[in-house]
């Protein structure tokens, strides 16, 4: 009696093994599409690339670009996709939220997201000033009007100084790496990019 018990199990594992080697199993690139880790790398690569390839950059211009072109077309996308992301990938587990849980959940997701996209969107005007970049530099060589710090959420400091763009007669906001005092010239060789955007390398 015991040994016909001992063959039905063995005879059961051996079904349930075999059914498992049935299942299909993802593939390299499945693999790599569901992990999380894959997307945040990139996307802190993306955002952080021009802040360690490109010294000096008007970042001013640069935020008001994405402001006027990229945020609104990213956050309609994000409304109409973000919701059908949620309900597939997130809402998960037999414990559902309530409909308030599922909206604040999905709220949340969309402006994280829209933040992290914008951000994205900043750091490639960026790069993409530089990388397209035809033109001749110039010679800056001009009175500083303002100058302001910053400190990060890291405690490090920033220095930002204002000056008149001979060029256009606006002034530029521009991240520097020492105090300047008002009335002082800053002077530097910098180049104008594809998207107008002053930068320098050195």
């Amino acid at each position: 009696m015991g040994n016909r018990k001992d063959r039905k199990r063995r005879r059961e594992k051996h079904r349930i093994a075999k059914l498992k080697d049935a299942e299909p199993k993802p593939g390299r690139l499945e693999r790599w599409k569901n992990n999380p880790l894959i997307y945040m790398i990139t996307c802190a690569v993306v955002i952080a690339y021009p802040f360690f390839t490109i010294k000096y950059f008007e970042s001013h211009t640069a935020l008001e670009l994405t402001a006027k072109y990229f945020l609104l077309p990213i956050f309609i996308v994000l409304l109409i996709v973000g919701p059908k992301f949620y309900m597939k990938h997130m809402r998960t587990g037999k414990k559902k939220l309530s409909k308030f849980g599922d909206f604040v959940s999905m709220t949340v997701l969309i402006l994280l997201a829209t933040g992290i996209f914008s951000w994205m969107s900043f750091s490639l005007i960026i790069t993409t000033n530089k990388w397209f970049d035809n033109s001749e530099k110039v010679t800056i060589q001009e009175r500083v009007i303002l100058y302001y710090t910053d400190v990060t959420k890291n405690g490090r400091l920033r220095h930002y100084i204002q000056y008149t763009d001979p060029k256009t007669g606006e002034n530029i906001d521009l991240e520097v790496y020492r105090k300047f005092e008002i009335g002082e010239i800053f002077e530097k060789e910098m180049n104008y990019g594809a998207w107008g955007i002053l930068y320098s390398t050195k």
